[in-house]
């Protein structure tokens, strides 16, 4: 209902306009004698509203299975997180544009009451906004965007430091980035012939006075075939943070990095043995003073094996000084809140082989991914396939397969009871198997 009606509001060019002032938009003004005009204008006019506002929306419905090693029936785990995603997208005029999105996740395998394998409560349905914003130019010179809107940093495909503004990391190996926007206050101000965008940012994500709003700004320049980034995010609380990104073509490779810098990091570091039975806990380290940096380099290849096909191969390292080479402190970050998929270990590597549309299937795509954690050597392999069945339907399927170390993508754990915290203990088998279905459609 909150989406139906967050449509209905978006639909009407205005929520203060009465009843008569709509149909007049839509039929034409009355003439002095209480006559409408006519069908040609009542045409024109049904026209000129279908192009300031469109609406429609997704229905992604998918299911996955996950398979354990050594797994009995029971402990082979499904879920079907599917998505609805609706969007109004109103444009009164070419210097004005308003756009919401909302989104419903149901999941049926999820009962209330259910927890994951952290104990965080989950839930069967969720509504969220997605995005809600309005973009306007000031005399072409300057783009103003207010609201809730999406925005990524990086040049990385698997992993972005630099990502400052989004609270949430992205997932590497998703199908698609399923984050949702952030409020923000973006101005845009570019310089076309110098090849310069400037960016200003102000984030309210838990800005509940003054002081606590988030103060972003960000540089690129286009040099010839080299893109060059700088930017620096900083808030009361918070660790200052800097970062660069560079992407240029060296001959037949795409060459990309970004590193990103962060200072006064509250959030402590860990050393030591954490045992579950013995109540032994690791020790806190103080980074506060230190820089801290991560970084990312990667590259890519297009070979093109016919006239009209190409495949793409790509690998990518990243140096991350927040992580941890130690996997047995894996739970303790757990349970302080700071397991962080994709950045708990120190080092990674990660490769890649993409092939859009094969040969006479052009509505084919297909991804070979392989990522792993060098500081406790588990490694994650996936295949995705998608494709349009018809214009407005797409499939997808995947399968990956973990192995290597027990450590990040090869997880297992195993607490015994604890009086007063784990009166069962707990038990995570590691993954070995992972494969899931989905299939959306546009409207």
């Amino acid at each position: 209902m909150i989406l139906l009606a967050l449509l209905a509001g978006l639909s009407s060019p205005s929520l203060a306009e009465d009843e008569a002032a709509r149909e007049d938009d839509l039929f034409g003004a009355a003439d002095p004698t209480g006559a409408r005009v006519t069908d040609d204008a009542i045409a024109s006019n049904l026209g000129r509203a279908d192009q300031r506002l469109t609406v429609g929306g997704r229905i992604y419905l998918r299911a996955n299975a996950y398979v354990p090693e050594d797994p009995e029936l029971d402990e082979v785990r499904l879920d079907s997180p599917s998505l609805l995603d609706l969007y109004a997208d109103a444009r009164p005029n070419d210097r004005l544009r308003g756009f919401a999105q909302g989104r419903v996740r149901h999941d049926p395998t999820v009962s209330e009451g259910d927890v994951d394998w952290m104990g965080v409560p989950r839930d069967p349905a969720t509504v969220a906004l997605d995005q809600m914003w309005i973009n306007l130019d000031l005399g072409g010179r300057v783009f103003v965007t207010a609201g809730q809107q999406r925005i990524k940093w990086g040049v990385g495909r698997f992993w972005n430091p630099t990502d400052f503004l989004d609270p949430a990391r992205l997932d590497a190996l998703a199908f698609f980035d399923e984050r949702t926007g952030v409020p923000l206050l973006k101005v845009h101000a570019p310089f076309g012939e110098a090849g310069l965008n400037l960016y200003g940012f102000a984030g309210f994500e838990s800005a509940h006075s003054l002081d606590q709003v988030q103060g972003a700004v960000r540089i690129e320049w286009l040099l010839g075939l080299t893109e060059i980034a700088l930017s620096s995010a900083v808030r009361k609380g918070d660790p200052e943070r800097f970062g660069g990104q560079v992407n240029t073509a060296l001959g037949p490779l795409d060459v990309k990095a970004e590193v990103a810098v962060t200072h006064g990091l509250a959030t402590p570091g860990w050393r030591g043995t954490f045992d579950w039975e013995a109540t032994e806990v690791p020790s806190e380290v103080d980074r506060s003073d230190d820089w801290i940096p991560q970084a990312v380099a990667g590259v890519e290849w297009g070979v093109r094996y016919s006239d009209q096909d190409s495949l793409y191969v790509g690998a990518e390292a990243f140096f991350n000084d927040l992580g941890t080479d130690d996997p047995d402190l894996y739970a303790w970050l757990a349970l302080q809140g700071q397991f962080t998929p994709f950045y708990l270990g120190r080092y990674y590597g990660g490769a890649y082989l993409f092939l859009p549309s094969p040969g006479r299937w052009d509505d084919h795509t297909f991804v070979l991914s392989t990522l792993g954690n060098l500081s406790d050597r588990s490694f994650v392999s996936r295949v995705d396939w998608s494709a349009f069945v018809v214009t407005e339907l797409s499939v997808n399927a995947y399968a990956q397969v973990h192995y290597g170390a027990f450590g990040e993508f090869r997880y297992a754990l195993e607490v015994p009871p604890i009086a007063g915290v784990l009166p069962e203990g707990l038990s995570v088998s590691s993954p070995l198997v992972d494969a899931g279905f989905g299939m959306a459609v546009r409207f």
